[in-house]
């Protein structure tokens, strides 16, 4: 089972991580390249060693690309979020500090008062939104019958009518797109029995026939007394007992309680606290640099079970920070006894600078049918404005034994993965770089001020290669100072303006240069592609190669596009092999 850890995966103890992080080590590390003349290496993570030399990625054989996926997930129909943003014609009342003395002359502070000094010194603020933006986030994944279906925060406009869309997938590779009739913020869903029961921010409880609806409204939670309870990011957990949970709250401390599994609105216990905001971790300080002690905004919890162990999953940092992340807490019981029995954040740091998106924010973690523990998360781009986000997806696995025995073991992963229950010897980082990130090595027919051909290799969701609005045939070329070769590739779709909507599907072609005749040949034909992707994981036959070749046609609705990223995935290992640089 994937909840297993054995030896030769990828994925490695935290005390291993610990190591690693201290010498730099990247995420994907696979087996040590030997060279000839060398001792083998110890392994990492062995005792009374000191820091190992990171070992390069060796391309696993025998993998059938069509079977891997790469982040951020290759989700169709993502909701469109449209802010529009402009700075103050002056600077007055900009970094207002009217609001702030009542806050700093407080004796004594708590999480909320953070929170409130963190508004009030933002006033005056604003930023530029320059174009509409796709948006999805606040993962929460619901297990039915081995279909994975996976529900989410949209656009946040207009709730509950915003984003109306569920995904349904059974390989984790092919997502399919439901509209439900109504979209809630943050949802949460769970099936007891032949019901489904779903809850969002601040909303009734719902209750349907089918995990995709329709749904109809029951109530708002009743606390014990029968009072109204109406809170934030909301998670079911129903136990294997059949006793059903809540966790709840927006901001410090997160709550839990036990529901009644026959009428789910209903607590049947008081609430108690879970988990509070500790600034002495510096992952929950709120911002990109941690420099904030005031507050973490914890959130999106989660509480799940694997075993006979419960977790606590909570999120921190902001969703509107790159370093946006996520901590978890153990205990023997539900509502009591969580905790910290691991490194915290899970899944952070240890590919960054190298990987576009260094975070995994609110999101939810799901057991399959096959025992793969698959955690869906939030990362931020929030460029646009800060509700610009993505899905990103991972499997996890519990240590079994030592010291941190039942710990969550995750890393974030930005190059193709074998996608859940489809590992090879073990393996599922089937050991290829992104080749496409050679800063010098680029060509466009066009740009747009200040949106140069740079821009769409640089590894930052936060800017973007935009032809010139006089282009009618854009076309991008993107160079790997060395010869790969290459088997995968993923555009990140730039749309421009504000008039697309989700179902805006971007035409094109893409080709590769063939060496021995140093004429351009066919990769991708997408030019009558009409499946609205955000990013576009796409495979192909292996070819050895120095450069590919975008040519992008148009979309559907006739929107102008640019790219964020062009992602190449390959390797040349083999290929240095073969004239005898390194023994395979």
């Amino acid at each position: 089972m994937a909840i297993e850890r054995t030896a030769g995966t990828r994925r490695r103890s935290l005390a291993a991580i610990g190591l690693a992080l201290a010498v730099g080590v990247v995420v994907g590390q696979l087996t040590p390249i030997v060279a000839a003349s060398a001792e083998k290496p110890v392994q990492p993570g062995a005792q009374g060693v000191g820091p190992q030399t990171p070992s390069a990625k060796v391309p696993l054989a025998g993998v059938d690309m069509t079977q891997t996926y790469v982040n951020p997930i290759n989700l169709p129909g993502m909701a469109v979020r449209n802010i529009v943003g402009t700075m103050p014609p002056t600077d007055a009342n900009v970094a207002n500090t009217s609001q702030i003395p009542a806050s700093l002359n407080l004796e004594t502070w708590t999480a909320a008062s953070g929170r409130t000094l963190a508004s009030r010194s933002t006033v005056g603020f604003t930023r530029i939104s320059e174009n509409s933006a796709r948006t999805g986030a606040d993962w929460s994944a619901l297990n039915v019958d081995g279909t994975i279906y996976l529900y989410a925060s949209g656009a946040m406009q207009n709730a509950p009518n915003n984003n109306r869309t569920v995904w349904s997938t059974t390989d984790y590779l092919t997502w399919t797109p439901h509209e439900m009739n109504l979209g809630l913020v943050a949802p949460t869903v769970v099936q007891i029995g032949d019901k489904f029961y779903m809850a969002g921010n601040n909303t009734p409880v719902y209750q349907a026939d089918s995990p995709t609806g329709p749904w109809t409204s029951m109530g708002s939670f009743l606390r014990p007394t029968g009072q109204t309870l109406s809170v934030g990011d909301v998670q079911f957990f129903l136990d294997t007992d059949g006793r059903l949970y809540l966790t709840y709250n927006i901001g410090s401390p997160i709550m839990g309680a036990e529901l009644d599994p026959n009428n789910p609105r209903q607590l049947i216990s008081d609430s108690v606290v879970l988990w509070t905001f500790d600034p002495r971790q510096e992952w929950q300080h709120i911002g990109d640099n941690k420099a904030t002690y005031t507050h973490g905004y914890v959130e999106g919890s989660q509480l799940f079970k694997v075993g006979d162990t419960y977790y606590l999953s909570v999120a921190s940092g902001g969703t509107e920070y790159t370093t946006y992340a996520t901590g978890v807490m153990s205990s023997d019981k539900p509502l009591s006894g969580f905790k910290e029995t691991q490194q915290n954040p899970i899944g952070y740091g240890n590919n960054h600078p190298s990987a576009v998106y260094p975070n995994a924010g609110h999101g939810s973690f799901v057991l399959d049918n096959s025992g793969n523990l698959v955690f869906f998360y939030t990362y931020v781009i929030a460029y646009e404005e800060f509700f610009e986000r993505r899905l990103g997806m991972d499997i996890c696995n519990v240590i079994p034994a030592g010291p941190q025995e039942g710990a969550i073991d995750c890393e974030l992963s930005n190059t193709p993965q074998l996608a859940p229950g489809k590992k090879i010897s073990g393996r599922d980082d089937v050991g290829l770089y992104n080749v496409a990130t050679n800063s010098q090595a680029y060509w466009a027919s066009s740009y747009a001020p200040g949106r140069n051909p740079y821009y769409g290799g640089d590894r930052s969701l936060s800017t973007w290669w935009e032809p010139a609005d006089s282009d009618t045939a854009p076309t991008y070329i993107r160079g790997f100072g060395t010869v790969f070769h290459i088997s995968a590739a993923q555009i990140q779709w730039k749309e421009l303006g504000r008039t697309f909507t989700k179902d805006n599907a971007v035409q094109y072609t893409l080709e590769y240069k063939d060496i021995p005749t140093n004429t351009w040949r066919p990769l991708v034909d997408r030019s009558t592609n009409t499946t609205a992707y955000t990013a576009d994981y796409v495979t192909f036959d292996r070819v050895l190669t120095n450069a590919v070749r975008l040519k992008i046609l148009g979309t559907t609705e006739n929107v102008k596009v640019g790219v964020h990223e062009l992602n190449v995935f390959g390797e040349n290992y083999n290929l240095v092999a073969s004239k005898g640089m390194i023994t395979p």
